[in-house]
């Protein structure tokens, strides 16, 4: 990689970065929700988004951890910890124990499948390497371990077990939620990287995103409703 390639690289990083974060914590709801108006203390649901997600948290075990960056996995392994601990230390499991995790800034395109992350090169975009190199991943590594193993494979503090991947965690009924806002805007960097027109990107992303996670207006939002709905809030 030559040293201009390499500093287009870490511009696009920092870009991505900075842009992502501050929509996924402060972006502006979509007109559809903003101009919603309502007499009752929660706000009036609009058929274009999935609210399931808060079913169920009043009265049970319930936490949503703000996840930003991915850090080799180590935050999915906090989840894991919170969800295995509750079983073994108090017999609480699903659905009397519930974990959120919302996805916004660079773990947004942890919402998203194999394909999306080879061909949009996610894992350069996000530092995510392999283990034990600096090489980047080319799938998406905090979805699944590759076949036969049993970590995710992705350089960090450790090797993070794969019984944290996404795909682990949500058969104990984690329920993973995307930043609309964050989502809107990594369409945008990707077009104007020459990736396609904005409209197909995201029409695109969103059919390539991983079974059963829920787009939210803004994370920002998501976070302010799973707490008055009655889950905690922890920062990964």
């Amino acid at each position: 990689m030559t040293n201009d390639s390499s500093s287009n690289r870490r511009e696009f990083v920092e870009r991505v970065t900075a842009g992502a974060l501050a929509l996924g914590i402060g972006g502006m709801a979509t007109p559809s929700i903003a101009s919603a108006s309502t007499t009752s203390s929660q706000p009036a649901r609009a058929a274009k988004w999935d609210d399931s997600w808060l079913d169920g948290i009043k009265g049970n075990h319930a936490q949503i951890f703000d996840m930003p960056m991915g850090n080799g996995g180590f935050p999915l392994l906090h989840v894991r910890n919170y969800l295995q601990t509750y079983k073994s230390a108090y017999d609480l499991s699903y659905p009397k124990v519930i974990a959120l995790v919302g996805l916004y800034g660079m773990t947004t395109p942890l919402a998203l499948n194999d394909a999306m992350w080879a061909k949009y090169k996610f894992g350069a975009i996000t530092n995510a390497n392999a283990y034990g190199t600096t090489t980047p991943v080319t799938r998406n590594a905090y979805a699944a371990p590759m076949a036969g193993s049993s970590t995710m494979g992705l350089a960090g503090m450790i090797d993070v077990p794969g019984d944290a991947t996404i795909s682990a965690l949500q058969p104990m009924g984690t329920r993973f939620i995307v930043c609309n806002n964050a989502l809107n805007f990594w369409v945008g960097q990707l077009a104007a990287g020459g990736a396609g027109t904005a409209k197909d990107i995201r029409a695109e992303l969103e059919a390539n995103m991983l079974p059963k996670v829920t787009l939210v207006p803004a994370m920002v939002i998501a976070i302010n409703r799973a707490q008055d709905a009655g889950a905690s809030y922890m920062y990964l």
